[in-house]
């Protein structure tokens, strides 16, 4: 044999080796995924949800889905440690309910009720200040057209004209963009400088806001968005009732089971003082 053909055999067979020698290393690696990562990770999820998940301003379908991803995340752990799933099968889940989990975005249908609400907002008495007012209707607006992308007709209603699957995921997003942005305003508008109670905005809680919401519930007088929230005292209130005004005077007279908050602005995502659908007032008040 020539050296020429020696060496060319030669070489062969160092490649040959060299792929032998690699190819398992490679997939070892590939088999390699921390489980007891995934396990906390999907357990963080679980209770951080229980414990304030359902205050913030994206729980329905996607509180949900975070949940179902988390078990689902557990499930698939277990399963490859009994060997009946690949570690890649097991990444991709936990890559999956991460990128949810992390990036939420608001459903469509959802955001449709938050829109119906604000359309019928109004500014009665002035009680918004003209640059709250104008930056609330340019912000509607906007969620308004991003629900209209798929029908320029289209008018929100408090329940069932959007549905989800109408909308890219591109779009669900820029719808979500637009919620927030609503949300961020209203809130502003709604819980600032808050005493709950103080319907009328005199800084206390008296006698005159009693009777304001008596006026209320008969028809004499409307209220803003702001004014519903400070009304509903009574947490049993889905409206806003005579419960309301005789919490209030209850608080007056010195009843010790009463409380009200007194505070600024929510700010904590988790704390959000208007929920998703219809804009209540958040419970841990």
């Amino acid at each position: 044999m020539s050296i020429k053909k020696r060496l060319s055999a030669l070489l062969i067979a160092v490649v040959l080796i060299s792929s032998i020698t690699i190819l398992p290393v490679s997939a070892a690696s590939d088999d390699e995924i921390d489980v007891s990562e995934c396990e906390i990770y999907a357990q963080h999820i679980i209770n951080d949800l229980m414990s304030t998940g359902c205050r913030r301003p994206y729980s329905g379908n996607y509180y949900n889905k975070s949940g179902d991803l988390a078990d689902e995340l557990l499930d698939v752990a277990y399963k490859y440690e009994k060997g009946e799933v690949t570690a890649v099968e097991l990444q991709n889940k936990y890559d999956e309910t991460k990128e949810f989990y992390e990036n939420p975005w608001i459903s469509p249908c959802y955001a449709e009720q938050t829109c119906y609400v604000a359309v019928h907002e109004q500014n009665y008495n002035n009680w918004y200040t003209d640059e709250q007012w104008n930056t609330f209707i340019e912000k509607r607006d906007n969620l308004l057209q991003a629900l209209r992308v798929i029908d320029s007709d289209l008018e929100p209603a408090k329940w069932g004209s959007v549905y989800d699957y109408d909308y890219t995921v591109k779009q669900q997003k820029y719808i979500s963009k637009c919620f927030y942005e609503l949300l961020y305003i209203y809130n502003e508008m709604t819980c600032k400088d808050i005493i709950q109670g103080d319907v009328n905005r005199d800084g206390v809680v008296s006698v005159s806001d009693a009777t304001l919401i008596q006026k209320y519930i008969v028809g004499e007088v409307n209220f803003t968005g702001a004014q519903e929230l400070r009304a509903k005292v009574n947490v049993d209130s889905y409206s806003v009732s005579v419960k309301d005004a005789t919490l209030i005077q209850k608080y007056i007279v010195g009843y010790t089971d009463v409380y009200f908050y007194t505070g600024g602005i929510v700010k904590n995502e988790s704390d959000f003082a208007t929920s998703l659908d219809n804009w209540e007032i958040c419970s841990r008040w």
